[in-house]
């Protein structure tokens, strides 16, 4: 027995407990007042109601600290050893470009403190490092790592709850008794709008995204605790749980949760094939249970879940091709308006009060407007065309206006003889600007406008290889003024894109690109050295069980953030569960090597 085991007490790990227990659970309304940069990018009021991320994020800092003042307390009073690991080198790059890059932000106090409702600044992300470093080195013995594991449990049971009532309509959030617990008094009156859609799962985490990346987590972990526990009276309440991560891994309609808990399940068959084909009865017991479960909760939401579900590989083939003619770009040059689709050209401009349209090769087209005000196309090339023109005032006046549509594209310019406009959301003439893209043409729209998202994100990343634009920054840099990019994806320009809906786009952007591959790196050392230790393990000890399905957890958020942004509710109970991970990893390596009993 090493110095590790001795003088370990359970509660030391305490406020790492409760970064896995209570921190996704906070829910509480703190009115912000909005300044500088936030207020100028924020597409809301000039104060925000923040009830999911603000009192997150502080009570992180808390925790982290006091985890981290445990940790430099006990190695000062040599009750615990430093682990070793190679991992500390990019993981102290990662950290290191995170300070520079908000040193050399634009806007500091963004990058300090984080974006509005979102709080990832640089104090955050430096804490989830602290966190890790804290969970690698106090965690230690059995006591401790089931502390963890229990409190994980407690919470993931109530946040699974809380899931399942959401998906079938009983949302507690929309009681009375709930409003009284997580508005201050002042507020009780306030009206709160959390209608995310019928069968619609969001917890305590605010988006059914964020659900998704936690439930890509808690889904492996319970099943393989479930699969590999022996003890009946732990292995029966363990398969309720894991029934009740499942239905909300599943109901919460995030596809980045899906792919990150397959991912995650797909590296458990390999691990576990052997178990797996022992019991390979249990197995087609647990298929039958599942396709149930499936069955009634597809019912239940009238067939949306089996169509949500459905709409992944939907959108994996549309990746191949574009489907029918669609929307390119829109260039207004020398007082006229050029509209480019997949199919055809077609430009205008306002002639002598009169609206003058020509195809490609610059010949007329034959149109008509109707007593209403309606265009009419006669030409069978631009059949699916339709408009509307009239007055209407505009930021600069009253001005004529063109509405064109195409498909479900809505497009409108302000006329006049030698100039056009586009008109945005705010009824604003506003100059269209050529925005840098890259990819996804005609998949702009796919994974729920992830297409257009990263298309924008990824010329971005040129000017953030060495420097990142500062933690929490995108939605600063993001080109907001694509007015037709947005209509393309969204049906309208009126969206804040806030967030890059992929945690490694999101690094590399604003820590930078050498942050992102350091990041990378601490996860590729945890993947391969946890392969290592399992891939040939027989499961029969505490910590070898626990260890695969820490593994897997993190499988599962590391796969889902390709698609999902690394937010409050979530990230915390990720960073303890690596450096858990990494713990247990090298408790096993000393093992194997016979320097601990």
């Amino acid at each position: 027995m090493d110095i590790q085991e001795n003088n370990q007490k359970w509660y030391s790990v305490l406020p790492l407990a409760f970064l896995v227990s209570i921190v996704p659970l906070i829910v509480y309304l703190k009115v912000v007042k909005l300044q500088g940069a936030a207020k100028v990018y924020w597409k809301g009021p000039s104060k925000s109601a923040d009830l999911f991320s603000y009192y997150k994020m502080e009570t992180i800092l808390i925790l982290s600290s006091i985890a981290l003042l445990i940790m430099i307390i006990k190695l000062f009073k040599k009750e615990i050893e430093f682990k070793k690991n190679i991992i500390y080198i990019p993981m102290g790059i990662y950290g290191f470009f995170i300070v520079l890059s908000t040193i050399l932000s634009e806007y500091k106090s963004i990058s300090v403190l984080g974006f509005v409702e979102r709080y990832e600044g640089m104090l955050i992300l430096l804490a989830y490092i602290c966190i890790m470093i804290a969970a690698i080195n106090v965690l230690n013995t059995k006591k401790q790592y089931k502390v963890i594991t229990i409190a994980l449990l407690c919470s993931a049971i109530f946040i699974g709850i809380i899931g399942v009532l959401q998906y079938f309509g009983n949302d507690p959030f929309k009681t009375d008794f709930v409003k009284k617990l997580i508005l201050p008094s002042k507020y009780e009156n306030a009206k709160m709008n959390f209608y995310l859609g019928e069968n619609v799962i969001y917890a305590t985490m605010y988006h059914y995204n964020y659900v998704g990346s936690y439930m890509a987590m808690l889904f492996p972990f319970t099943m393989t605790l479930s699969l590999l526990i022996k003890d009946k009276k732990y292995k029966i309440p363990m398969i309720i749980v894991t029934a009740l991560m499942f239905i909300n891994w599943i109901g919460c309609n995030s596809r980045a949760g899906v792919i990150g808990g397959v991912f995650a399940l797909v590296m458990m068959i390999i691990l576990l094939r052997k178990v797996l084909i022992k019991n390979w009865k249990i197995v087609l017991g647990s298929l039958a249970v599942v396709v149930i479960i499936i069955f009634g909760m597809n019912k239940a939401s009238d067939g949306r879940l089996v169509s949500r579900l459905s709409s992944i590989v939907s959108d994996a083939g549309d990746l191949s091709k574009a489907k029918g003619s669609y929307l390119k770009d829109v260039e207004i040059k020398d007082g006229k308006v050029y509209v480019y689709t997949s199919k055809e050209r077609l430009s205008f401009n306002l002639v002598n009060e009169k609206i003058e349209f020509k195809d490609e090769n610059d010949k007329k087209i034959d149109t008509k407007i109707t007593s209403n005000g309606k265009l009419v196309f006669n030409d069978d090339r631009y059949k699916e065309y339709v408009g509307q023109v009239g007055k209407t005032y505009t930021s600069s006046g009253e001005e004529t206006v063109l509405t064109l549509i195409k498909a479900h594209t809505h497009l409108k310019f302000a006329l006049k003889d030698n100039e056009a406009k586009f008109i945005n959301h705010k009824k604003q003439e506003v100059d269209l600007k050529k925005v840098e893209k890259f990819g996804f043409e005609g998949k702009e729209k796919i994974g729920s406008a992830r297409g257009y998202i990263w298309s924008r994100s990824i010329p971005l990343l040129k000017k953030t290889m060495f420097i990142g634009n500062g933690p929490d920054t995108f939605a600063i840099f993001f080109p907001q003024d694509d007015y037709v990019g947005k209509v393309i994806a969204y049906g309208t320009d009126n969206m804040l894109v806030d967030k890059a809906h992929s945690l490694y786009l999101q690094t590399g952007i604003n820590t930078g690109v050498i942050s992102l591959i350091a990041l990378l790196a601490m996860f590729l050392i945890y993947f391969v050295s946890s392969i290592k230790t399992y891939f040939k393990n027989e499961f029969n000890d505490f910590y070898s069980v626990l260890g695969l399905a820490v593994f897997l957890a993190c499988c599962g958020y590391i796969v889902a953030g390709i698609f999902n942004d690394s937010v409050v509710s979530v990230a915390p109970v990720f960073w303890v569960l690596l450096g858990m991970g990494i713990s247990i990893n090298l408790k096993l390596k000393k093992q194997r090597s016979g320097r601990i009993e």
